[in-house]
């Protein structure tokens, strides 16, 4: 609402008790410009403002002061429980040590006389416990067992099952020999191919060496993937020894750090990350005419990668 004796300015009139008025009415209208003089911008005021620290009236009783902000005061109690625990520490366990050891010379004072005491036998018959104690107190050194012997041989050690036959018969001893047509059939019809077997059935050392008897290596090297470096190595050793090769000749490998293949490598093992590099500079991997991605279920990064790769240049090839 506008009061009666209130000026306000609307356009080129001004309005008083409700009658409109020109801008020559005004005192301060220039007739040579016909314009009202603007407000001096230069002559500002400098303005004091006041701030009051003291909490407002409605305020007051809430919040925190400063001296509930300061931090806790730690209060150092030497004669409390904790305290005393810490400081006694290594005399408790002494104790439980003392009771632990009085309780074990309790129970093997217990034992029926005449047994070795340093020794329980859990069995119950009188015979066997004899029997027993008579074992473990002789001073014969115990043979050890066969597995062990091979372990300790030193560089001759060997791993694994022993057995007499020989390589040939090792191979075709394996599950995966019965599917050798099946497999190569079933690579010929197909440009990707999944294979799933247990453990140990072959997979690894075998197919490589179906699809070189096959003769794919004609059209160029086969290549296989391992996501460990031990795991490259040691499998592109035993095949070699199938093979009947050196390692690293027909048969070879590639790490990070050491590349054991030459110009008439055929068959080669190496870890997803070297496959991976070899991607950067052939995309299309023209010297592979296959690549076994194996231990795939394992989902390595690499081998995920691989596996967009390896569609691109399947389209392409």
């Amino acid at each position: 609402m506008i009061n009666q004796n209130q000026q306000v300015k609307l356009g080129p009139f001004l309005r008083l008790n409700n009658e409109e008025l020109s801008r020559s009415s005004s005192s301060e209208f220039d007739e040579t410009t016909g314009l009202l003089p603007k407000p001096d911008e230069d002559d500002n005021e400098d303005i004091e403002v006041e701030t009051i620290e003291d909490p407002t009236p409605f305020r007051r009783g809430h919040g925190r002061s400063a001296q509930e902000l300061s931090p806790v005061r730690i209060v150092k109690n030497p004669d409390g429980s904790l305290a005393q625990s810490a400081m006694m520490q290594s005399a408790l366990a002494k104790e439980r040590r003392e009771l632990k050891q009085q309780a074990r010379d309790a129970e093997i004072e217990g034992a029926p006389s005449g047994l070795n005491k340093n020794w329980i036998d859990p069995m119950e018959e009188n015979e066997s416990r004899g029997l027993a104690a008579n074992a473990r107190s002789s001073n014969s050194v115990p043979e050890l067992p066969e597995w062990k012997k091979h372990i300790s041989g030193g560089t001759k050690a060997s791993y694994g099952k022993k057995t007499q036959l020989s390589i040939i018969e090792q191979r075709e001893s394996l599950p995966i020999f019965k599917l050798k047509d099946e497999l190569i059939k079933a690579v010929a019809d197909n440009q990707i191919l999944i294979v799933i077997g247990e453990t140990g059935s072959g997979k690894t050392t075998q197919i490589t060496q179906y699809l070189a008897d096959a003769g794919y290596i004609s059209r160029g090297k086969i290549g296989c993937t391992q996501p460990r470096r031990v795991a490259a190595m040691s499998v592109a050793k035993r095949v070699a020894e199938e093979f009947g090769c050196r390692l690293g000749q027909e048969v070879g490998y590639t790490i990070r750090f050491e590349d054991c293949t030459s110009p008439e490598t055929l068959i080669k093992y190496m870890t997803d990350g070297m496959l991976l590099r070899e991607c950067l500079i052939d995309s299309d991997l023209n010297g592979y005419s296959i690549i076994m991605l194996d231990e795939a279920h394992e989902r390595t990064i690499h081998t995920d990668v691989l596996f967009g790769l390896l569609k691109q240049a399947v389209k392409k090839r």
